[in-house]
């Protein structure tokens, strides 16, 4: 390479350098904006929306939920039969390859195509 070519890579090389340093200083700035912005919002969430928040719900939905009935739900029995098991093992191998299938039938396999010769 010329000196010309050469000095211009140099003075490049040096402008890369600056804007490279320059851009790590506008990150880092932008971090610390971006922390002091989340504090502030925490901050502003635990002091005024967490409060009405609450206000909300005391006012609003709680009585609203006091005045549903609510019907005790009996818990499901529990089945000691094998025979379940089995069936949904059974369920469980069914489903499976009927995915399996349907992933062969519609995966692209290059090696299906028979190009035109002509």
């Amino acid at each position: 390479m010329d000196r010309k070519t050469q000095r211009e890579l140099a003075r490049l090389s040096q402008e890369a350098k600056r804007l490279w340093e320059e851009q790590r200083d506008v990150l880092s700035h932008a971090k610390n904006v971006a922390r002091h912005a989340s504090q502030s919002a925490s901050d502003i969430a635990r002091r005024d929306v967490l409060p009405r928040a609450q206000e909300t719900y005391r006012d609003t939905i709680e009585p609203t939920l006091a005045r549903i009935p609510w019907r005790q739900v009996a818990p499901p029995r529990k089945s000691s039969n094998p025979f379940v098991y089995v069936l949904m093992a059974i369920g469980a191998l069914a489903l499976a390859l009927v995915g399996y299938a349907a992933w062969q039938t519609l995966r692209a396999d290059d090696d299906l195509w028979v190009e035109d010769e002509g």
